[in-house]
Formats: C-alpha cells, structure tokens, sequence
C-alpha cells in the first residue's frame, strides 16, 4: 500500500493539469466515485492503482515523484530578511514580479530595457533565494508553491501600502476596463467569515486568469487587483459616537 501526502498531491496536480476527473479516474479503474474520491481522500493507494492511474494521466511513477520532490521544494514564502532585500532594490524586485508572472528573460529585456548582464545578474541573485533556478539558454524555473504569498504585514506588504496602494488608487479608472467600488455597511462575524471565503474564491480565480493569459500576446503588461476587508471607521464617524462606545473601538 502506497500512502504518502507528497506523491498523492502531486498525482492530483497533473490529474487537474490535465483534466482529468475523478470520474474518469473511477471509470478507468471500474471503482465507484465515492470509492475514488475516499482514496484520494485518504492518500491509500495499492502500487497496481496508482500505476494505472498514472496510466491514464500519461505520466510514468518515476516522473510522479520527482514532481513530488519538486513540490517539496517549492517555495511557500520568503523571510522577512528575503522580503526586505526584494524592497531595498527596485530592479530586483521588477524582477521578482516579472518573473513571478512567468515572463521570460527576452521579454523582460524588450519591455524594460535591462542588459543582458544585468538581467542576468539579478536573476542569479533570485535564484541563490530560491524563488527561481536560472536554467542553460536564459530559461526561467519558477520555484514557488501555488499558495506562494507575501508574508502578512512583511517587507512586501508595507512597501505596497506605503509607496505603491496610494498611487494605484490616485489614477483614472477607466468604465470600460477597471472597476473602482466602496462599500461600507455592518456585518456580523459569521458573515465576514462567508464574505472571506468568497474573496479568496474571486482571488484564485484571478490567479488562475492569470497564468492562462501567460502565453497570450494580448495580455496587458499589468493588471493589478487590490481587495481589502477590515472591520473599520472612518475617524470622522468615530468622533461622534458616545464615549463609552469610542473607548471600547
């Protein structure tokens, strides 16, 4: 009996890479879906299924578990001291954004007009961090997590919020293209808490726009996506609540 969380995550990864369902996987297999979706739910697989399923996804035990060491390997998050040489540099950290959007070396040139050397240099430095690993023919790896995110409050997060978050909300939205809405009203925590879950639906799903349109010749050079939940008020409201209710926030 084959169970390990790594190979498993990673034979799900090239399942829906591919489009392949558990309804297919269950079909191939002559099991029902319930009986499918529990192993996978359980990560217990005999060797002969897991080898037929790779099977059906085209991949080979020995390929699907190197991707598991890739996924091992994959970068969740920086540290605060990665995160604050990113900042420290803005041609690094245009970098970091270019090739976190999965450009290539030859478009990051003609859009931003780095030498070669340069480029080449401060892509060495991301890869001694181990966001990317420079391949032979200036080919790009990517080696973040699909949940990669900026630390909470980090270097990242306050350079958005005090150089970047005021300017992009300053300029012109545009009707046709942008969207530009506030909305201010009570919810309860139960609510807030379905309002999140749906926020980080509408966030995975710009992710996922995102690296479609990778390829696409159409696609704008940024587009930036900025969504804020917070319990708050403005100070002008709050001066006119009672002072017992002001102290207690």
């Amino acid at each position: 009996m084959v169970q390990s969380k790594r190979l498993v995550d990673a034979l799900k990864e090239t399942l829906k890479s591919r489009h392949i369902t558990y309804a297919e996987v269950a079909g191939h297999l002559g099991l029902s879906l319930s009986s499918v979706k529990r192993q996978f739910s359980t990560q217990r697989f005999s060797l002969h299924r897991l080898e037929r399923i790779c099977d059906l996804a085209g991949i080979d035990l020995l390929e699907l578990a190197r991707l598991a060491e890739e996924r091992r390997l994959r970068v969740a998050a920086l540290t605060e001291d990665q995160e604050r040489q990113l900042v420290s540099d803005p041609a690094l950290l245009l970098t970091t954004v270019c090739v976190l959007n999965r450009w290539t070396f030859e478009r990051i040139v003609e859009r931003y007009g780095f030498t070669t050397v340069q480029l080449t240099n401060l892509l060495v430095r991301l890869d001694r961090i181990g966001l990317i690993e420079l391949l032979p023919a200036k080919r790009i790896r990517l080696r973040v997590a699909r949940n990669f995110a900026w630390l909470p409050g980090g270097p990242i997060h306050r350079y958005f919020v005090d150089r970047v978050q005021g300017e992009f909300l300053s300029g012109e939205f545009e009707p046709e293209r942008d969207l530009h809405r506030f909305s201010w009203g009570m919810l309860s925590d139960p609510s807030a808490a379905q309002l999140r879950g749906k926020i980080a639906e509408v966030m995975d799903a710009f992710d996922d726009l995102t690296r479609r349109d990778e390829v696409r010749a159409d696609a704008a050079a940024g587009t930036c996506f900025l969504v804020a939940l917070r319990r708050w008020e403005p100070t002008a409201f709050r001066s006119f609540r009672h002072s017992n209710l002001a102290d207690a926030g």
